[in-house]
């Protein structure tokens, strides 16, 4: 059985210090955590305006990610109306590192399935994702 995805050995991501925000790269306060979580997303899928207080390393399998950030309103204004300040697209084979503490939308605008994972550098106990 022929997979539909081709590897390549090699480095994803190497010595990355800031998300494409231009936010540095730091580790959690509490007790460390990793958590890697996979998305499989239908063409036109919307994961609505959240955050994720940590960064990730995403990579992207398949299809395209676009990322719409609103880089104005504060995390602390859940239920405020939200502007996109900034949007990135991401397709397969890139990997990023994922910006904290930021409202963004993510969503599949194109015509394939979208496939991508993120390990989150989080804290136990906590959650790696916040919903408005």
């Amino acid at each position: 059985m022929q997979s539909e995805f081709s590897f390549q050995s090699g480095m994803l991501m190497a010595n990355i210090t800031e998300d494409p925000l231009g936010s540095v790269l730091t580790y959690p306060e509490g007790t460390p955590a990793v958590s890697t979580s996979m998305a499989v997303w239908e063409p036109g899928f919307e994961s609505g305006w959240h955050y994720h207080p940590y960064f990730g390393a995403a990579y992207i399998l398949k299809g395209e990610l676009t990322v719409s950030f609103d880089e104005n309103t504060s995390v602390d204004r859940p239920g405020t109306e939200k502007t996109v300040t900034r949007t990135e697209t991401y397709k397969a084979g890139d990997a990023f590192l994922g910006t904290p503490n930021t409202w963004h939308n993510s969503s599949n605008q194109g015509d394939v399935e979208l496939v991508f994972m993120v390990s989150w550098i989080g804290e136990d106990g906590m959650p790696i994702r916040v919903d408005e």
